[in-house]
């Protein structure tokens, strides 16, 4: 890999500030982590696009199915969920029978903000978590348990919901 960029040196000081561990890809700009969350440990990785000045953070799902109909179900999910986003949003890699949750960022030449970058890996996080007890429910029901989960009804139940952190007074 040639010199690193100015973000991918950023993305690297801002793990170590935060004291998460990480693992750079050998001869890319990408780094891949793991976050422990309420329901699920999350996989991240974060990758640099140089030439744009673009950082995008991917959180993924552990499961992965071969099952048409848990897809569909998963495919579901991810649209439901995305009409509600703001910022980023869910993939499904059809043939892994997987999800992601991709949230991307362009920052002006030499002016990268590490609170922005720590932002994007908090809310792929705090989103694949929060689709997580939903997600499980679908790759754990077979045949018409399957087809009877109604994902709106799940989706509206905030048991399933992690809890927010309390945010101190600012």
């Amino acid at each position: 890999m040639t010199k690193p960029s100015s973000l991918y040196d950023s993305v690297i000081e801002l793990f170590q500030q935060e004291g998460w561990q990480y693992a750079p890809v050998e001869g890319r700009e990408i780094i891949r982590s793991g976050f422990e969350a309420q329901h699920t440990r999350v996989n991240v990785h974060v990758q640099i696009f140089a030439p744009m000045q673009a950082l995008s953070v991917v959180s993924e799902s552990d499961w992965k199915s071969s099952d048409q109909q848990k897809r569909v179900k998963l495919a579901e999910l991810a649209m439901r969920v995305n009409r509600e986003l703001t910022v980023g949003n869910f993939e499904m890699d059809w043939e892994q029978g997987q999800l992601v949750f991709r949230v991307t960022n362009l920052f002006p030449e030499g002016k990268v903000a590490l609170s922005i970058i720590k932002g994007m890996v908090h809310t792929v996080i705090s989103e694949m978590d929060r689709i997580a007890a939903i997600e499980s429910q679908i790759h754990l029901a077979e045949g018409t348990d399957l087809l009877r989960l109604n994902l709106p009804i799940l989706l509206s139940r905030e048991d399933l919901l992690p809890a927010v952190p309390d945010q101190p007074d600012s």
